[in-house]
């Protein structure tokens, strides 16, 4: 079971958590995009990520869409700060197999990952799924996503922060060229013609971040 989340105190609890519950079971950890495809290409299999939306590297359902699109027999389970509707109803649009609030205590995390693993889509009590979902542009993106490359998804990932390709170039350790050709696969797959317009299309899977970090799990 792989655990992305950015931040080493939940992280930590979210592990122990699974401890509890599955004794026997193989624990991975991301705390970054970048981190979360490493375990990807080294591992091939994981039976459940447990997401965090806001990491380094992610826009958004980025990293729902990318893990999705390289892994589609595994559910992934958003824990997120950020319950809002509109995100619980957005992340389900984009695949997740349940959402649950970094408030929820130890039994509500257990009892659903347990449902999630026995092929059940679950959401805690408390979360609303009914708000407005997922655009028929963020569900093109996400899919187009889902077929980048790993350094790919990284390329775009500093395209939508602002980064020049010599700046990107720069970050990767790689030549210029490189990422120009990167750029020309990325504007294919996302069917756009400008840096604007990709940064537009990719802007659709953003998420309004938390206020604060909920508390870890007691």
């Amino acid at each position: 079971m792989l655990v992305a989340d950015d931040h080493p105190l939940f992280r930590s609890a979210l592990e122990q958590v699974i401890t509890q519950a599955y004794p026997e079971a193989q624990l991975l950890s991301a705390d970054s995009v970048a981190a979360l495809q490493a375990q990807v290409e080294a591992h091939a299999q994981i039976d459940l990520l447990l997401l965090d939306l806001h990491m380094p590297g992610a826009l958004g359902f980025s990293a729902l869409s990318w893990f999705i699109g390289q892994r589609p027999q595994t559910p992934v389970v958003v824990v997120s700060a950020n319950s809002h509707p509109e995100t619980v109803r957005r992340a389900i649009d984009h695949g997740a197999a349940g959402f649950l609030s970094k408030s929820s205590d130890v039994a509500t995390l257990q009892g659903s990952i347990g449902r999630v693993l026995a092929g059940e889509r679950e959401l805690h009590p408390g979360l609303d799924a009914n708000a407005s979902g997922a655009s028929l542009q963020s569900l093109d993106v996400a899919d187009a996503l889902s077929n980048l490359t790993p350094q790919q998804f990284r390329v775009a990932s500093m395209l939508v922060e602002g980064l020049l390709n010599k700046q990107i170039a720069w970050e990767l350790n790689v030549k210029e060229a490189t990422i120009k050709a990167h750029m020309t696969e990325i504007f294919r797959k996302l069917g756009v013609q400008s840096r604007t317009q990709a940064v537009l299309a990719l802007s659709s899977l953003a998420v309004e971040p938390p206020g604060d970090l909920a508390a870890p799990p007691a």
